[in-house]
C-alpha cells in the first residue's frame, strides 16, 4: 500500500539552494542597468548596449488565483497569499505586508504553510521557503501541482492528474537540506556512512572468498553493489512516498479530520470520498457518493473541517454541498449555496459563541452564509468578488470572515449588523482587470492607473499601505438595495486622466472622461472619493429649438492652477469649466473666416439666433459666459468647432496663458489664449492626431500622428522643429520628459522607443515584456522611474532609470551634436522636401543599427541576488558568447553567465572612483556626503554645548595590562594584537621607547598624524607628477634633477624621514620619474578618502592637530606642516572634487589658525595663493547662479524686488 519504489525514488528528486553571500560587488551594482538583449537571426544575443530602463519592481498585485494559506503565530495571524511567481504575507490585523518570497520562474499553483516554512507549487515543482530564502526544490510530480497540505511533519501534495505524495519536512530534514545540522543527525549520518561502508567491505570480501560463484550469482552481487552506491548517493535526500489510490480514483481535494490520528481525507472527481492512512499506505474506508446524496457523481472540489467531530463539508462542482458524516458515513444536511449551479471552491465555519455559521463561495463571486442550527440561508454576500472566490476563511472565536477571489482581491467581512447580514471590514485590492492608463501624481510619489475594472485607483510608490481605489459614493450600497454586482453601477472604463495637485485640499483636482460618456466627472484625491460636480457640456439648440445633448468626451486637462478643467468632445469642441463650482465658464471657438467656409457656406442668411430664455435678456451674465450658445448681434461671432472630428488630446501651459488642442480628423495643432477664448495660432501636421504631450516650461508640444511619426512643434513659433521617426506601428502612448531632452512612445507592436530632442535622433527601442506588449507608461518628474501598464497584466510595473546611477550616460546630445537635426535646415527652419530623405536615413541610421533590447518585467520587489544579474553601466559584450553557444546544457549556460556577470561586476567597481569626479576639468562636484558631517565644523560649538551629558560617565572595566591599544580618535580603545609586548622589564631602547612618538630616527622622533603623512605623501605624489611631466618635455631636466638629488642630505626631521620613506626604500627623487602616472582624484587622493570617512568632532580634532598649540612658540617644523596643508587647498580646490567638503575644511582651517598664518611670510604667501584659487573657483559659480537667479526674477515678475 505505501509504494517506495526506484522508479518512484528516481522521479523524486531534491535540489537545494545553498545561500548565496551577496559580495559587495554584488550590493554596489544592485542598482544599475541590466545588460540588454536583442535578437539577431532568430537566436537571443547580448547587445552592445545597457537598456535605458531596468526593471525595478511591480505594483498593485494581491493574490491570484491560489488559495491562501492561513496559520496563527502567537496572538496574531498572518496569511500567505500567492502574487503571480512569488508570494506575499499580510498581517491580517490591518491586512499589512509583512513579508515578500522570491521570485520563480511560473506562477505559483499551491500554497501551504507552517511555521517559518513556505511551501509553494510551481508547475510540477514544489519550492521549500524558510521565511524568504529558498530552500529546496521537490521534484516528484509529472503534473501541475494542485494542492498542497501541511500535516504534522509530513507534507501532502497532489498534482493535477490525480496523484499524491508524502514529504519529510521534518526541522532535521530542512536543516539537512539548508545546510544547518544539528549535531545527533550529524552523528546519525555519520553513523549511517560507517555502517553502509562496513557492510559494502563485507560483501566484497565474501565475493573474494566465493571461487565457486556462477555469472548468474555474480551479476545479481552486481545489482546489488549498484543499489548500494545509489543509495549511498540519495542519503540524506528526502524521498516522496507515493500512495496507491483505488481504480479511478483521481485525488481534487483534500482535509485532515480532527481527532483522527495518521489520517487523511481525499476528494475524488467522481465524487467518492477517500480516508487514507499516510503512514501505513492503507485505503481505510471510501466514501460512496450516492450515500453522500451525490447522486449525479459531481467532482468534489472542497473539503472541509467543521467543528463538530466526525462532521464534514463537502463542495462539489454542480453547486452544492453536503455536511457528511464520517464516522457514521451519512449525511446531515445538503445546502444549494447560490442557485447559479456554479463550482463550489471554498466553505468555512465558524467557531467560538454566537450562532454557527457556514460560508460558502464560488465561481460565482457570491458568498452565501447558512445558519447550521436553522439549516437555512442566513445571508448572501452578492458580489463579493468580481471574479470566483477562491478561499474562504473564519477567524475563530470572531464573526470575521476572510475571503479572496479572482478579482486581486483579500476581504475581510464583519457579521454585526442587525439584520444578521456582513459590512465589508477592511481589504486589500488592486485591479482586477488589466489597467489602461497610468500616470505619476505630483512628486512622482504616487500613481493614478485606470483600466477594464471600471476603477480609478491611486499607488503609493513607497508603501503598500497607501494604495486605494477611489470610492464612487455609495455603489455598495446601491447595489445591495437592486440586488446587483457592484461592477454594473460603476462609471464606464476610464479613457483620459488629468490632474493637478494645487488645489488638492480645496476642491475635486482629478477629472476624467469615460467611454461613451457624454459628460466628464471630478475626483477629491484627498477624500479619495467621487466629486461632488460633473461637467456636462450646455446642449446646443438649433434654430427650430431642438437641442443636441452632446458628443461623448474624449480628452482632459486642468489648468496649472487647479481652477478650471478643459475638456474636448468627439464632435470637436472644446468647453473650460471651474472646478470650484462645477460651472461652465464658455468654449473655445473658432470664426466663420477662421474656419475657412466656402462661399456658399457664408452666404448662407445668418440671422440672430434663439436666444436663451433667462432673466436679464442679452445682458444676462450666462449669455455673456456663454459666447457660443448665446445671443450673437455681430456676424464675426466664434460659431466653429475647435475641430473637425474628435478632439484627440488637450494640454494647458504652466502660465494659465495657453490651451493646445490636437485634432484626430484634421490633423490641427491649434494655440488658444486661455483667457479669451479666441485663436492665437495653429499648425497643420498633415495628418490625423492621436497623442499629444507638452513640455510646459519649454513650451514644445510632441504630436504624435497616425503615420507613426511624432512630430515636435513650438508652440511659441509656431512651427515644427523635429520628426522623431523610427516607430514601425501607431504610437498608443506618449511621453515627454520633465528636462524636454527625451520622448517615450509605446507602439502597439509592444515597442518602446525613447527619442533624444536635441539630436533628434533614436536612442533606443525597448521590449520591456515578450508577450504583454505596454500600453501605457508615464515618466516620473524626477526621471528617476518609469511606470509601464501592459496588456493583459493587472500590476503597474516600474522601472529605475539607468542614466540617473551609471557613470557614463547613454545618449547625450553631445555625441550627437554633429547630426543635423531632423526635419530642420542648418538655418533652423522647417523642411519638409527633406522629410522623406530624413525617414530613410532613420530607418537605416542609430536605431537599427543598435537593434531592439529586451528586459524582462520587474519582480515584486528587488532581491540581494540581483546583483549578479545587473551591473551598473556595464556593457553586454562579454556575455555574447555565453549567450550565443547553443552547444552546452542549460546548467552549463547558467554557469557561464553567471561568471560573466561577476567579472561585469568586479570591472565596473574596479572603475568606480572613491568619489564622484568633475565631468569637466575644473568644474564644481559635490562630494556627496550627509550633509551634517561637513556642515557641523561650522556649528561644533554649538552642537557640543547641546550634546553635554547629563550624568557623569561611567568608569570602564579596566582592560589587561599586557593588551596594548592602538592610537586613535575612537571613543573605545582598539587592541592591538600583533603588538610585541616583551616579557622583560629591561631598561633597553624597546623599553625607554616612547608609544606617542614616531619611529623615524633611533630615539623616537615628533609627533604625526595620519593626515600629516598623508597630505606628505600626497605632495610628493604631486612633485614627482610634474617632474616626470617635465623629463618628459626637457630630458636635460631629468639628468640635473638626479644629480641634485644625489648630493642633497636628510635635514633629520620628520618631514626628511617621512620623504625618505615615501620614496620607496631610500631611493633617490630622480628614480622613475617616467614611470610615475597620475593617479584617479589627483595626488591627495589618500587624504581626501581619509578625510571622508570622518566625522565633524574627528575633523575638528584633526585640524586642532596640525602647526603649533601655541602661536608665540611656532617653530619652523610647526611651519612646515602648515605649509604643506596650505599646499594641499592649493592644489585641491581648483580640481572642482568634494567643493562644498574642501571649503568647510578651509573655513574651519583658517579660523583655527588664522593667527599662525599671519606671523610668518612664506604662509602669507601661500595662504594669498589659496585665496586666489578659492576666490576663481567660486567666482565662476556665483556667477552662474546669479544668471539663473536673474532669469527665474525676471520670468517671476520679481525683478523689481
Amino acid at each position: 500500500r505505501l509504494a517506495n519504489q526506484p522508479a518512484h525514488v528516481a522521479a523524486g528528486r531534491v535540489h537545494t539552494d545553498s545561500p548565496t553571500h551577496s559580495t559587495p560587488a554584488k550590493r554596489m551594482a544592485t542598482a544599475a542597468a541590466p545588460i540588454a538583449r536583442s535578437k539577431r537571426g532568430g537566436h537571443t544575443s547580448s547587445s552592445s548596449a545597457a537598456a535605458l530602463f531596468y526593471p525595478f519592481r511591480a505594483l498593485g498585485y494581491i493574490t491570484e488565483s491560489a488559495p491562501f494559506a492561513v496559520q496563527r503565530r502567537g496572538t496574531e495571524s498572518f496569511v500567505t497569499v500567492s502574487a503571480g511567481k512569488a508570494w506575499q504575507i499580510y498581517n491580517c490585523d490591518k491586512l499589512r505586508l509583512v513579508m515578500v518570497g522570491p521570485q520563480f520562474p511560473a506562477d505559483i499553483t499551491a500554497l501551504a504553510a507552517k511555521g517559518d516554512l513556505t511551501f509553494a507549487g510551481v508547475g510540477r515543482d514544489i519550492v521549500v521557503c524558510r521565511r524568504a530564502h529558498r530552500v529546496c526544490t521537490l521534484e516528484g510530480h509529472a503534473a501541475t501541482v494542485t494542492h498542497l497540505f501541511a500535516f504534522g511533519t509530513n507534507l501532502i501534495s497532489v498534482c493535477a492528474g490525480g496523484r499524491v505524495l508524502s514529504w519529510d519536512m521534518s526541522r532535521d530534514a530542512i536543516d539537512h537540506l539548508d545546510g544547518h545540522r544539528s549535531g545527533a543527525s550529524k552523528r546519525a549520518a555519520d553513523l549511517a556512512k560507517v555502517s553502509m561502508a562496513t557492510d559494502k567491505a563485507q560483501n566484497t570480501q565474501d565475493d573474494l572468498d566465493s571461487n565457486d560463484a556462477d555469472n548468474s550469482k555474480g551479476e545479481q552481487g552486481d545489482d546489488k553493489d549498484t543499489d548500494t552506491d545509489t543509495d549511498e548517493g540519495d542519503a540524506g535526500k528526502p524521498r516522496p512516498s507515493e500512495f496507491i489510490l483505488p481504480d479511478g480514483f483521481e485525488c481534487t481535494a483534500v482535509c485532515h479530520p480532527d481527532t483522527y490520528l495518521n489520517k487523511m481525507l481525499l476528494g475524488s472527481s467522481d465524487g467518492r470520498l477517500l480516508l487514507l492512512n499516510i503512514v501505513t499506505g492503507r485505503n481505510v474506508h471510501i466514501f460512496l457518493p450516492e450515500a453522500m446524496g451525490n447522486t449525479s457523481g459531481a467532482a468534489v472540489t472542497t473539503l472541509e473541517n467543521s467543528p463538530a467531530l466526525d462532521t464534514m463539508a463537502v463542495g462539489l462542482s454542480s453547486g452544492r454541498v453536503l455536511i457528511h458524516n464520517i464516522l457514521f458515513d451519512k449525511r446531515v444536511v445538503d445546502f444549494g449555496h447560490d442557485g447559479s449551479g456554479k463550482p463550489v471552491r471554498c466553505c468555512s465555519f465558524s467557531s467560538g459563541q454566537g450562532e454557527p455559521m457556514l460560508a460558502v463561495g464560488g465561481d460565482s463571486g457570491t458568498v452565501s452564509v447558512w445558519s447550521l442550527e436553522g439549516k437555512r440561508l442566513r445571508s448572501l454576500i452578492t458580489g463579493a468578488h468580481d471574479g470566483a472566490v477562491v478561499a474562504a476563511h473564519f477567524f475563530p472565536g470572531q464573526p470575521v470572515l476572510m475571503t479572496a477571489g479572482g478579482d486581486n482581491a483579500v476581504k475581510q467581512w464583519i457579521f454585526d449588523n442587525q439584520d444578521g447580514s456582513a459590512r465589508l471590514l477592511r481589504f486589500r485590492a488592486g485591479h482586477s482587470a488589466p489597467p489602461t492608463h497610468v500616470t505619476f501624481y505630483g512628486e512622482g510619489k504616487r500613481l493614478l492607473s485606470a483600466g477594464g475594472d471600471r476603477a480609478l485607483r491611486v499607488f503609493s510608490t513607497i508603501q503598500d499601505q497607501q494604495s486605494k481605489e477611489l470610492s464612487q459614493v455609495n455603489v455598495e450600497r446601491r447595489a445591495k438595495k437592486l440586488k446587483l454586482a457592484e461592477q454594473e453601477l460603476k462609471l464606464p472604463p476610464i479613457r483620459g486622466i488629468a490632474w493637478c495637485e494645487v488645489r488638492e485640499r480645496d476642491w475635486a483636482n482629478v477629472v476624467t472622461c469615460h467611454v461613451g460618456e457624454p459628460r466628464a466627472y471630478t475626483w477629491r484625491l484627498s477624500n479619495g472619493v467621487l466629486g461632488e460636480h460633473v461637467l456636462v457640456p450646455p446642449s446646443k439648440v438649433g434654430r427650430d429649438g431642438v437641442s443636441d445633448k452632446g458628443k461623448p468626451v474624449c480628452s482632459v486637462a486642468v489648468s496649472a492652477c487647479g481652477n478650471f478643467a478643459v475638456i474636448g468632445t468627439e464632435g470637436g469642441d472644446v468647453h473650460r469649466f471651474n472646478l470650484q463650482s462645477g460651472q461652465h465658464r464658455g468654449a473655445f471657438k473658432r470664426t466663420a473666416a477662421e474656419e475657412g467656409k466656402t462661399a456658399e457656406t457664408t452666404s448662407a442668411p445668418t440671422g440672430p439666433r434663439r436666444q436663451l430664455n433667462l432673466r436679464g435678456g442679452a445682458r444676462s451674465i450666462w449669455n455673456m459666459a456663454d459666447k457660443s450658445y448665446g445671443m450673437s448681434g455681430s456676424g464675426n461671432a466664434r460659431t466653429a468647432p475647435a475641430h473637425v472630428g474628435a478632439v484627440a488630446a488637450i494640454a494647458t501651459d504652466g502660465s494659465n496663458k495657453q490651451v493646445i488642442t490636437g485634432g484626430s480628423a484634421d490633423g490641427m495643432v491649434r494655440v488658444w489664449n486661455f483667457a479669451a477664448q479666441h485663436l492665437e495660432g495653429e499648425m497643420d501636421t498633415g495628418c490625423g492626431v492621436q497623442l499629444m504631450s507638452l513640455h510646459k516650461p519649454g513650451a514644445l508640444v510632441a504630436a504624435a500622428g497616425v503615420d507613426m511619426v511624432v512630430r515636435v512643434l513650438d508652440v511659441a513659433g509656431m512651427r515644427r522643429v523635429r520628426s522623431l521617426k523610427g516607430a514601425k506601428t501607431p504610437v498608443r502612448a506618449l511621453e515627454f520628459s520633465s528636462d524636454g531632452r527625451w520622448i517615450l512612445a509605446a507602439t502597439i507592436d509592444g515597442a518602446v522607443l525613447v527619442w533624444d530632442v536635441p539630436a533628434a535622433r533614436l536612442l533606443q527601442t525597448m521590449r520591456m515584456s515578450a508577450d504583454s506588449p505596454v500600453v501605457g507608461l508615464s515618466l516620473s518628474p524626477a526621471m528617476d522611474m518609469l511606470a509601464t501598464v501592459h496588456e493583459g497584466r493587472r500590476g503597474v510595473y516600474l522601472w529605475a532609470n539607468s542614466q540617473m546611477y551609471s557613470a557614463a550616460p547613454l545618449g547625450h546630445a553631445t555625441s550627437a551634436a554633429a547630426t543635423p537635426a531632423k526635419g530642420v535646415n542648418e538655418d533652423g527652419e522647417d523642411d519638409q522636401d527633406e522629410e522623406d530623405e530624413d525617414n530613410q536615413e532613420n530607418k537605416g541610421g542609430a536605431g537599427s543599427r543598435r537593434g531592439e533590447v529586451y528586459c524582462d518585467l520587474p519582480r515584486l520587489h528587488a532581491e540581494v541576488n540581483d546583483g549578479g544579474e545587473i551591473v551598473l553601466g556595464a556593457s553586454a559584450s562579454d556575455d555574447d558568447e555565453a549567450g550565443d553557444d547553443d552547444a552546452g546544457d542549460a546548467e552549463t549556460q547558467r554557469e557561464k553567465k553567471k561568471q560573466t556577470r561577476e567579472k561585469a561586476a568586479a570591472a565596473a567597481l574596479s572603475v568606480r572612483p572613491d568619489f564622484p569626479e568633475p565631468a569637466a576639468p575644473g568644474l564644481a562636484t559635490m562630494a556627496l556626503l550627509p550633509r551634517t558631517q561637513w556642515l557641523g565644523l561650522l556649528h561644533l560649538d554649538t552642537i557640543r554645548e547641546r550634546n553635554k551629558p547629563i550624568a557623569p560617565p561611567e568608569k570602564p572595566k579596566d582592560a589587561p595590562f599586557f593588551l596594548p591599544t592602538t592610537a586613535g580618535l575612537d571613543r573605545n580603545p582598539v587592541f592591538d594584537l600583533e603588538a610585541d609586548t616583551g616579557d622583560d622589564d629591561g631598561e633597553g631602547a624597546d623599553a625607554a621607547r616612547s608609544r606617542i612618538l614616531t619611529a623615524n630616527g633611533e630615539g623616537g622622533g615628533d609627533v604625526e598624524g595620519v593626515l600629516l603623512r598623508l597630505l606628505r605623501r600626497g605632495k610628493t605624489n604631486a612633485e614627482a607628477a610634474e617632474d616626470a611631466s617635465l623629463s618628459k618635455a626637457t630630458p636635460a631636466y631629468s639628468t640635473a634633477k638626479a644629480a641634485k638629488a644625489k648630493g642633497k642630505s636628510s635635514r633629520g626631521t620628520k618631514r626628511g624621514a617621512a620623504d625618505a620613506n615615501d620614496a620607496g626604500g631610500g631611493g633617490g627623487e630622480g628614480q622613475g620619474l617616467a614611470d610615475v602616472t597620475p593617479a584617479p582624484g589627483g595626488p591627495y587622493a589618500e587624504a581626501m578618502a581619509h578625510l571622508r570617512k570622518q566625522g565633524p568632532s574627528a575633523l575638528d580634532a584633526e585640524i586642532r592637530a596640525l602647526g603649533p598649540w601655541d602661536v608665540t612658540t611656532m617653530t619652523d617644523a610647526d611651519a612646515d606642516e602648515l605649509a604643506d596643508v596650505l599646499d594641499f587647498f592649493a592644489a585641491e580646490i581648483p580640481s572642482g572634487r568634494n567643493f562644498e567638503l574642501l571649503h568647510a575644511l578651509l573655513a574651519h582651517f583658517l579660523r583655527v589658525h588664522g593667527t599662525a598664518l599671519a606671523e610668518r611670510e612664506r604662509l602669507r604667501i601661500r595662504a594669498e595663493r589659496v585665496r586666489t584659487a578659492a576666490r576663481k573657483a567660486w567666482s565662476g559659480l556665483d556667477q552662474l547662479m546669479q544668471e539663473v537667479r536673474c532669469a527665474l526674477g525676471f520670468f517671476g515678475g520679481q525683478h523689481g524686488q
